[in-house]
């Protein structure tokens, strides 16, 4: 089946190993409480090399941390993680929070890398101002058309539904945008990204949803399962046919408790590692996605961080570790967003 790029359809089967939740160009910067700049000047310090450190923690401690906007860093980054082994990347950037079809498309094109764009709308937060006096089949038919026809006036469709965002409290247009994506998903087959708040458990509430709707579990990814450790839930989730994503790779910041953006500490890598093979191990390996979900300026090669090919670079290596075969990560890098991408064949 084929696969809808920022440059057009594909096959699947070109896609090659995919990071299936990523943001080339984000800016969540709206999202981060601003402290007053006479109490605390350096969260309005660009990220260099001399305060690097204070976001090793707390990545919200500046505020130049929640915007990647450099369109010629993200080619550079895209080129590094084809010479890592990469072929393709979702990116699941919304325009509240900085989509720019053209520049994807650029992108692209530039670094030889396969770029599925998403659409829909994120966490209420960052909810475009139309969106609470819209009815729910204006945002799914929204949807619908950026899928078919083409995004913000371009031509550059969209391949993949979401991030959808969900908070910790769902609210009430949040579920508005959710049931609109449940909509757009039955009538076009494609799949949906559903963001859930990092340290709960809403994926069950999203499930019933969107299944009640019609859409299929094969169409459903319910993300960042995996910012603290809670086999169960997952393996709950899996129970119910749908794909699980482990995407917080890199992420080991150790919270402080007054932070303003996050609640909880996350874990280390290796604790991710191992619950990923846990899964496989009790038979759920074709429903596992895996990523890193770079948002963070400091998770860029260009400024410290592993870049998007640390899952190759990094993380393959510790599921090597811990028994996973080439064949079973093949699966989990390859085959499974692939299956995940091409959604469901839509009785017309």
């Amino acid at each position: 089946m084929a696969v809808t790029t920022v440059l057009g359809d594909i096959e699947a089967e070109g896609l090659g190993i995919t990071l299936p939740h990523e943001h080339l160009l984000i800016d969540l910067r709206s999202l981060v409480k601003k402290p007053d700049p006479k109490e605390n000047p350096a969260f309005y310090e660009k990220l260099n090399i001399t305060n690097l450190y204070r976001i090793k923690s707390d990545p919200y401690a500046l505020e130049d941390n929640a915007i990647l906007d450099e369109t010629d860093v993200a080619v550079e980054e895209m080129r590094a993680y084809k010479e890592a082994g990469g072929g393709s990347v979702v990116d699941v950037t919304l325009r509240s929070i900085l989509r720019d079809p053209l520049k994807l498309r650029d992108i692209s094109r530039k670094s030889g890398v396969h770029v599925v764009m998403g659409c829909g709308q994120y966490i209420g937060a960052a909810h475009e101002k139309k969106v609470h006096s819209s009815s729910i089949e204006a945002l799914a038919q929204e949807i619908v058309q950026e899928i078919r026809t083409g995004v913000d006036g371009t031509d550059v469709r969209a391949g993949v539904i979401g991030e959808i965002g969900t908070s910790e409290v769902i609210s009430e247009d949040e579920l508005k945008c959710l049931r609109a994506a449940g909509i757009a998903a039955a009538e076009t087959g494609k799949a949906i990204h559903v963001h859930t708040a990092l340290f709960e458990r809403n994926g069950h509430r999203v499930c019933d949803e969107l299944f009640a709707l019609g859409v299929r579990p094969s169409q459903i990814a319910i993300d960042h399962v995996d910012a603290k450790s809670q086999p169960d839930y997952i393996l709950s989730l899996l129970d119910r046919g749908v794909y699980v994503e482990f995407d917080n790779f890199g992420k080991e910041f150790q919270v402080p408790k007054n932070s303003k953006v996050l609640k909880d500490s996350f874990d280390y890598d290796r604790t991710r590692a191992d619950i990923l093979v846990r899964m496989c191990e009790a038979g759920h390996m074709d429903r596992i996605l895996a990523s890193n979900d770079i948002c963070l300026k400091s998770m860029l090669m260009r400024y410290g961080g592993g870049g998007y090919g640390y899952l190759i670079t990094g993380i393959v290596p510790m599921l090597e570790d811990r028994g996973l075969t080439k064949a079973q990560i093949q699966t989990i890098l390859v085959k499974n967003p692939q299956r995940f991408l091409c959604g469901e064949e839509v009785n017309k």
